[in-house]
């Protein structure tokens, strides 16, 4: 079960990033870290860039605490 706090639903919102997009990202992610205070970090390439989701695991389900488009780095 995935469940999102209302600052995750808002910046979805604001950010133009679908439910759809979060559970692809959830799914199969293209890379994975660990974030602040040990939150899970996945990214997902799409059309418009990066989505990096920042969420919690609860015993079976995941709380999506963030939604964000990652910048891409340039050397």
């Amino acid at each position: 079960m995935i469940y999102y706090t209302v600052h995750a639903k808002a910046r979805m919102i604001f950010r133009g990033i679908t439910e759809e997009m979060v559970k692809s990202t959830l799914l199969k992610p293209d890379k994975i870290d660990i974030g602040y205070e040990g939150k899970n970090l996945v990214f997902k390439k799409f059309n418009k860039g990066i989505v990096k989701i920042v969420f919690i695991n609860k015993k079976s389900s995941q709380v999506i605490v963030s939604v964000i488009w990652e910048l891409i780095k340039k050397n």
